[in-house]
């Protein structure tokens, strides 16, 4: 899913955006979707790319917010809930048992950790803002 996204300020290692919400006055949706409720994404800077704050940029987001949310919140607590009933179907003690549930749901973190590499936002297109009338 491809997104614009407005430059709003850049490090020596990130760049900064924001949604470009200059449509959703006219949306017909305005106000009772998530669009609006991001107020800042960080992207990591490549050597070779000239950005200036103002400018546009078009990022292919890969994944869709609901999947995201699933595997950022979802994963870890059903990893827990399957750690804890292995442990409650091999009758170990709670405490046996709540541990191999914090363990695999350790596990789910590392997972989401090779997720977020792997499906970070990549700039596609950058628009640059010149402030030309």
């Amino acid at each position: 899913m491809k997104e614009v996204f407005r430059v709003s300020r850049i490090d020596d290692k990130y760049i900064y955006v924001e949604r470009d919400t200059t449509a959703c006055g006219s949306c017909s949706l305005s106000g009772s979707c998530n669009v609006q409720n991001i107020t800042e994404m960080k992207i990591e800077k490549k050597k070779n790319l000239e950005v200036f704050p103002g400018d546009f940029l078009i990022l292919d987001m890969k994944l869709r917010p609901a999947l995201i949310a699933f595997f950022l919140y979802g994963l870890p607590i059903v990893f827990l809930i399957v750690g804890v009933g292995l442990g409650g179907f091999f009758e170990l003690s709670d405490f046996l048992s709540f541990a191999i549930g914090i363990s695999f749901m350790s596990v789910a973190f590392v997972i989401n950790y090779f997720i977020d590499k792997k499906y970070k936002p990549e700039i596609v297109d950058v628009k640059h803002n010149r402030g030309e009338i």
